[in-house]
Order: C-alpha cells, then sequence, then structure tokens
C-alpha cells in the first residue's frame, strides 16, 4: 500500500491527466454523454496543477466545482427535449383528432358515447347526440375525446 500512496504522490499534477484520459475512454463504453465531463474538469485540474503550485485539498475541492458546472452547462445546453417533429402527436393520439367531425356511433347519453373514427369506436363526451349525429373533437382527455354537435 506505502508503494501505491508513494507512486500516487510522486505522479502529482499527472494523477489528474490520467484520469482525464481514463474518464474519457469509459465514456466510449458508457452509454450517453456524462463521463467526458468529469474527464474536462479532470484535465483543466491536471494542467492547473502543473503550471501552478496547487495543494492536493484545492485540486479536489476545483475538481468538484468544475465538475458540477461542466454537468450542469451540459444540462442545460445540450437538452434535447425540445426537439421539433415532423409529427409532434405520434403518442398522443387522442389529440390528433382535434377539430375534426366525425359521426356518433352510440348515442350521446348523460354526456358520455362513443364516435367512430375509421374502424375504431372512440369514448366521446360532451352533449347528448344521436346516433348519426356529426359532432367536432374539441379535446381529448387522456383517450376519451371531448365533443360538441357540429352546427349547419
Amino acid at each position: 500500500m506505502d508503494d501505491v500512496s508513494s507512486l500516487f504522490l510522486s505522479l502529482g499534477a499527472w494523477n489528474w491527466l490520467i484520469l482525464a484520459g481514463l474518464f474519457l475512454v469509459l465514456e466510449l463504453f458508457a452509454p450517453g454523454i456524462f463521463l467526458v465531463w468529469f474527464g474536462i474538469a479532470a484535465a483543466i485540474v491536471g494542467v492547473v496543477a502543473l503550471v501552478l503550485d496547487v495543494t492536493w485539498q484545492l485540486q479536489l475541492v476545483l475538481f468538484a466545482i468544475l465538475s458540477l458546472a461542466a454537468v450542469f452547462a451540459a444540462r442545460k445546453y445540450l437538452r434535447t427535449d425540445d426537439a421539433q417533429s415532423d409529427r409532434p402527436l405520434l403518442n398522443q393520439r387522442a389529440q390528433q383528432h382535434v377539430g375534426k367531425s366525425y359521426i356518433v356511433a352510440d348515442t350521446i347519453e348523460n354526456g358520455r358515447g362513443k364516435v367512430k373514427i375509421g374502424d375504431t369506436l372512440w369514448r366521446a363526451e360532451g352533449p347528448d347526440a344521436a346516433q348519426g349525429a356529426h359532432v367536432k373533437v374539441t379535446g381529448a382527455d387522456g383517450s376519451t375525446l371531448m365533443v360538441e354537435p357540429v352546427k349547419g
């Protein structure tokens, strides 16, 4: 154990550069982009330790601060959940029908019934409407369509 600690102390700033390389190599095998930010922080600390005479305690604090800053900056600037799609409602099937008109398949009584869309019956809620009446979808709650009678 004494040999390992003396090797660690003798390498000095190179420990950080080796750690940076290790993080970057591990990033190749890990899914996503996460370890690269720790690798960058370790590389910066290694360069700072080479240029300036910095205690190991300050190096650890600098590494922690740079790691947190890099991770938070990456989360803020590399976020992809705002990606635009040519089919934004793909996984919101009921929302795809808002604004369209359909025929009542099962009479809407007491605010509940069904409309036929293609070969599928969808639950519908809205004012009472007879079977065969035309209704317009005004909204959706889960897989239930909110409808109102078509005027005209």
